[in-house]
């Protein structure tokens, strides 16, 4: 979810330079309400279980391809093999890319921006502003919080009450299950909540993989959680909020994209890559000789152990 959270503002920017443009957005199908508030955007929904099997891979992405076809030019913001190969399959003559590819996925692009490491959002953001400036835009690599005044499903799940002065601050303890290794200790958590009680009004989000604390955490904490929420409405509370702490996960990128300060916890992630826009909020690590990695079964994870609560509290 958060690759595709992303390249919203890329898209966005694109969208608002070629008015009468169509454009398709080729996203796996779990992720495609994304694109709920983007009405222009016409999704081309991948099945993941179609791709992950080796016998049913190619017929997909062939599939897929046969989808774009007749576009003019498609510009592929992910760089993967699989990516790279549904323009190809469509038979789109300009392809482009945004120089970070991967699995050989630069020799199905024609045109490529040159490598440079830097954040997943500025790369979506320097392919959307190469490829404008070719056609007289500018200004297409400024990243903007898109969602900030969208319209969302109201929610009841955190009210505000009159005359409330606390910030209210959303803490968000999980990760995917893939993300495992990038989970602050629950008991850094605790203490921070602690810490922050007599000042903030504080509300834990717990996702899916997190259910199984919905119970627990809050009567050991003192501190309420959200209830399950469809996602818009959750990120109708989650627009409510004075700071967001939250770890490398979707809600990150949620955050910043609804225009709400975020204070990202990261560990193994390589702030260089997984990092957020200027002005966002801000990073904490604790800045161990290690780290950052890939290693996702690492046993120590003293990136994230040693992260101590007093760096949260005097970035806050």
């Amino acid at each position: 979810m958060g690759d595709v959270l992303r390249v919203l503002p890329a898209w966005d920017n694109l969208l608002h330079a070629f008015p009468l443009a169509k454009f398709q957005a080729v996203i796996e199908s779990r992720h495609a309400f994304l694109l709920e508030p983007f009405p222009r955007l016409e999704p081309i929904a991948v099945h993941r279980r179609r791709l992950s099997n080796p016998v049913t891979a190619l017929m997909e992405l062939n599939r897929v391809g046969k989808l774009t076809h007749g576009a003019d030019v498609s510009l592929d913001f992910h760089g993967v093999l699989k990516s790279a190969l549904i323009p190809f399959f469509g038979g789109i003559k300009t392809r482009w890319g945004d120089g970070n590819a991967k699995e050989g996925a630069s020799c199905l692009q024609n045109n490529r921006l040159p490598y440079k490491k830097k954040d997943r959002y500025s790369q979506a953001l320097g392919l959307s502003e190469i490829f404008g400036a070719l056609h007289g835009m500018s200004d297409l690599g400024r990243f903007k919080p898109v969602l900030k005044n969208t319209d969302l499903p109201p929610s009841a799940a955190w009210p505000i009450n009159d005359g409330e002065t606390k910030p209210r601050i959303l803490l968000v303890p999980g990760t995917s299950r893939a993300g495992a290794n990038k989970r602050w200790p629950l008991h850094r958590w605790i203490h921070l909540a602690a810490e922050l009680k007599p000042a903030a009004d504080l509300r834990w989000a717990l996702g899916p993989n997190e259910e199984d604390m919905r119970n627990w955490l809050p009567e050991k904490s003192g501190v309420d959680a959200l209830p399950p929420l469809p996602f818009w409405e959750l990120a109708s509370a989650v627009k409510t909020a004075s700071r967001v702490i939250v770890c490398d996960t979707g809600l990150l990128h949620l955050s910043v994209l609804l225009g709400v300060k975020a204070t990202a916890l990261m560990g193994p992630s390589d702030p260089m890559i997984s990092g957020i826009p200027q002005g966002s909020g801000s990073i904490v690590r604790a800045n161990i000789e290690c780290s950052p990695c890939r290693e996702k079964k690492c046993l120590r994870q003293s990136c994230m152990e040693q992260l101590q609560v007093s760096q949260v509290l005097a970035t806050l």
